[in-house]
């Protein structure tokens, strides 16, 4: 006991030195993204005093009782800059290119209250302005609590942890009558922090880090739990928050500090430090977040059980607050671990409050920010100039539109780890195109084909073959009886094993036969594609020093294959995908970081040309690349890998070294058949050819870099040719009404 009293007093002493120099700092807004560390700081002043919650947890949630007022409130704060028909979401993309302007108008005359309580030993009470009341028996630990409101109905929305069972359980309580109406349930391997937001779809956006150290996300769909993404996180994290108006989740680290990762779920998974201090433990993390707030930007606030205080930051802005218990008179410190950063209405005006733990009473504390504070993190001039510096980065997308299309089907994953699948063709099955098979790569060790469900048929262990391509009625030379020549369907692959190109035999089924392997002089193959002519193959195989070198590909009696260079040429920096128009005999050669080359292949002695560079909207690197028609105009699809879309450029008919852009296209999550959308991809495909069914305009294959929902290794996407050239006709339309 006398070691406990001891342990008390050098805490409080330690708090005491807090006070007398209290933290706050300015962070500029060119300096945000920068990783934070320990910082030399003026002390603000600013001191609030903490009112004891005597029953625990209590939380207010607003809300406007009358439907129709608050979607028109809703509707009419968002304003577009360009006709709804241009503009295409989706909750789960990698990007939001609707420009929405700030200016918003909203009313508070008709808020409403519903009082919510939580002890951790007893369970969870309600109480509406009705006086009905609902409780949930149990130990309960709280992620979220919400107030939705759609298609004129309004309904509590609690995400929680039951300590008990070790699920993640979300509740959906009518407003007017409190009634459970729904209990979904999560089983995990425990939580070490667990938070919710709602998304824009008015369900929960979960997040849990469960015990193994994994970060899990999830979001509600036809009223189950859809695994979004998983990854490893590490341990130390103690709490989480998630900020689905600025697409962020803050985590707590107890070892580090204060983490920001991107909360899409198709983002580069980089963790981004915003607060460290090696003597400063931080173990609550919360951001502002309620259904009614017209909060822009984003604040975010954490604590730390060694400082009686908090700190808030935004855009421009960061402070620490000192905070102190009233106890009979008397000013004491507490030992925060918990913090809630809800809105409250004060005088029909909102308000930031908060509230934090103290560990070592174990007593929740609220405190109202002072309203010149709370106005300022609402209203602060540089979180509006913050907005219209991030709009302006995206001005060069609104010049030209951009589409979100759906995916069809998903192939099944490769097996490796990690950057495995690369690149896939696609063959056409003359007699039964619905048998049609895609070819595609796993550059860690294989070739695999997969029908036009996704279902993988073959699993060829080749070596490290990284882009492939594919070659019809190439001829075999020898004779049959008849005096008449043979051919045969080919697939080649880049090996870089070998250093190699890969040749197979293609039968009537879509079945791959490995025939051989022909030799290069490149130094590290990397890129390819083919093209017959005459019953003769010519493959372009590239290497990473930007070295190109043409081969006439011969199969002799008995399928022996053969190559012989034809051409060599270099590009100044490292290429991958390239495509050939046998109608135009064109080549069109990517160069990953620059942009696109054209190729006369008429003749060997010819060289390539720059047709068009990487310019905005348009992001490195450029990697695959396809040809598709529409409307009798070819067009060069591009892989734009740096922000997960897709450049679509129109081909001069006159002159088919002359490309003009026409807009970008993103493949978005199809929920409803549980396929993820599409980011950072490498290669990708694209066939006119009437393959039945749904690809009876064609089909576009690319590769996924990130496959989740849930979170697996890569595969690849196919879209339907209708979709492609659907999204094609309106990128068109746009350009053409823009000039």
């Amino acid at each position: 006991m006398d070691n406990q009293k001891t342990k008390a007093l050098h805490r409080a002493l330690a708090k005491t030195a807090v006070f007398t120099g209290a933290l706050a700092t300015l962070f500029s807004c060119a300096a945000q993204d920068t990783t934070a560390s320990k910082t030399e700081v003026a002390p603000t002043g600013t001191v609030l005093t903490l009112t004891h919650l005597k029953k625990g947890f209590e939380q207010t949630l607003y809300y406007q009782s009358n439907v129709h007022t608050y979607k028109d409130i809703q509707a009419n704060s968002t304003k577009t800059s360009e006709p709804e028909s241009r503009t295409y979401n989706d909750t789960h993309a990698n990007h939001t290119l609707e420009v929405t302007p700030s200016e918003k108008s909203h009313s508070y005359e008709d808020t409403q209250a519903i009082h919510l309580q939580i002890n951790e030993y007893k369970g969870i009470s309600l109480t509406n302005r009705l006086g009905k009341t609902q409780f949930i028996e149990g130990s309960f630990a709280l992620a979220h609590a919400e107030v939705i409101t759609s298609e004129n109905k309004q309904w509590v929305s609690l995400v929680v942890f039951n300590n008990n069972t070790q699920h993640i359980e979300v509740y959906r309580l009518p407003v007017d009558t409190l009634d459970k109406e729904q209990r979904l349930s999560q089983p995990t391997k425990g939580s070490e922090a667990l938070c919710a937001a709602t998304s824009a779809s008015g369900t929960p956006h979960i997040v849990n880090v469960d015990a193994t150290g994994t970060l899990n996300q999830y979001e509600l769909h036809n009223d189950q739990f859809l695994p979004l993404r998983d990854f490893a996180i590490g341990p130390g994290i103690k709490s989480c928050s998630v900020d689905l108006n600025t697409q962020n989740i803050y985590l707590a680290d107890e070892f580090a500090g204060v983490w920001r990762i991107d909360a899409h779920i198709e983002s580069e998974l980089e963790k981004t430090l915003i607060f460290h201090d090696a003597d400063t433990p931080v173990e609550g993390v919360s951001t502002v977040s309620n259904n009614i707030s017209h909060l822009n930007g984003s604040l975010v606030g954490w604590v730390s059980p060694d400082k009686s205080g908090v700190w808030l930051q935004n855009q421009c802005h960061a402070q620490f607050i000192t905070l102190m218990q009233d106890t009979g008179g008397i000013a004491e410190s507490i030992e925060p671990e918990f913090i809630h950063l809800p809105i409250s209405i004060h005088k029909k005006e909102p308000r930031i409050s908060l509230i934090v733990d103290d560990d070592a009473s174990g007593n929740f504390f609220m405190a109202k920010l002072p309203s010149k504070l709370s106005d300022a993190y609402f209203n602060d001039g540089c979180l509006s100039n913050e907005n219209e510096t991030d709009t302006s980065k995206n001005d060069d997308f609104s010049k030209h539109s951009t589409v979100n299309v759906f995916p069809s089907a998903e192939t099944q994953p490769v097996q490796n780890y990690g950057d495995a699948a690369d690149d896939p063709a696609i063959w056409v099955n003359a007699q039964t195109p619905s048998q049609s098979r895609i070819v595609g790569t796993d550059k860690k060790g294989a070739l695999n084909t997969y029908d036009l469900l996704g279902k993988q048929h073959q699993s060829l262990a080749v070596g490290r073959v990284n882009n492939v391509d594919v070659g019809y009625k190439v001829a075999v030379n020898s004779m049959n009886s008849s005096g008449d020549k043979r051919f045969t369907d080919i697939a080649v692959a880049s090996n870089r094993s070998h250093n190699s190109l890969s040749v197979f035999d293609i039968d009537k089924n879509g079945n791959l036969a490995h025939l051989g392997e022909i030799k290069t002089t490149l130094s590290d193959i990397y890129g390819m594609c083919l093209y017959v002519d005459d019953g003769i193959a010519h493959v372009f195989a590239n290497d990473t020093s930007g070295r190109f070198e043409r081969y006439k590909l011969l199969i002799k009696e008995n399928k022996v294959v053969e190559g012989k260079l034809s051409q060599s040429f270099s590009l100044p920096s490292q290429p991958e995908g390239c495509v050939v128009d046998t109608q135009t005999n064109t080549a069109y050669l990517g160069e990953e970081a620059a942009g696109v080359w054209a190729l006369d292949i008429s003749s060997t002695d010819n060289t390539p040309t720059f047709i068009a560079a990487i310019t905005p909207p348009v992001e490195a690197d450029i990697e695959g690349l396809a040809l598709f028609t529409v409307d009798e105009q070819k067009y060069l699809i591009a892989s734009s890998q740096g922000n997960n879309s897709y450049a679509i450029y129109a081909i001069n008919t006159e002159n088919t070294g002359q490309l003009t852009y026409t807009g970008l296209i993103q493949i978005t999550a199809e929920v409803n058949n549980g396929i993820d959308g599409v980011s950072e991809t490498d290669g990708l495909e694209a066939t006119n050819a009437n393959l039945g069914g749904i690809y009876s305009e064609g089909l576009w294959v690319v590769q996924d870099g990130r496959n989740v929902m849930p979170s697996e290794t890569q595969n690849f996407k196919l879209v339907s040719g209708a979709t492609l050239k659907e999204a094609i006709r309106r990128l068109a339309n746009s350009t053409h009404e823009l000039n």
